[in-house]
C-alpha cells in the first residue's frame, strides 16, 4: 500500500481566487472548498548543532498526490483552520512517485 495511493487523512482546501472587490478591481478571495486525501505530519525543526530536532508547534506538512492549494489559501485538517504558508513544492521524479507538498500553519 502507498501512502500517496491510500492517505490517511483528508483536508477540505478553499484556495485563493481573485474576486470583485467592488470598486472595478480584483481582490483575494477564497474559492470552492475541495476535499483532498493526504498525509498531514507535523513539522520537524533542523537543528544547526547536530542536537535532535524538535518538533514546531502548529505546523504540520501536507503530502498529496495533487493539491489545489497555493500561498494564503485555508485548509481544514481535524476540525481546526490553517493557513498553507509559502507556495506548495512540488516533486516529480516519475509519475508513481510525484506529490506536492504544503506547510500549513494553524490560526
Amino acid at each position: 500500500m502507498s501512502l500517496y495511493g491510500r492517505p490517511p487523512h483528508v483536508v477540505t482546501v478553499y484556495p485563493v481566487i481573485l474576486v470583485d472587490d467592488g470598486y472595478g478591481g480584483t481582490q483575494p478571495g477564497e474559492g470552492p472548498p475541495v476535499t483532498v486525501r493526504c498525509l498531514v505530519q507535523p513539522r520537524v525543526a533542523e537543528t544547526t548543532s547536530g542536537g535532535e530536532g524538535y518538533v514546531v508547534d502548529g505546523v504540520y506538512d501536507v503530502f498529496a498526490r495533487s493539491l489545489p492549494a497555493g500561498a494564503w489559501s485555508r485548509v481544514v485538517y481535524d476540525g481546526d483552520d490553517y493557513t498553507v504558508v509559502g507556495e506548495p513544492r512540488r516533486y516529480g521524479v516519475s509519475r508513481r512517485t510525484a506529490h506536492r507538498v504544503a506547510s500549513i500553519r494553524k490560526g
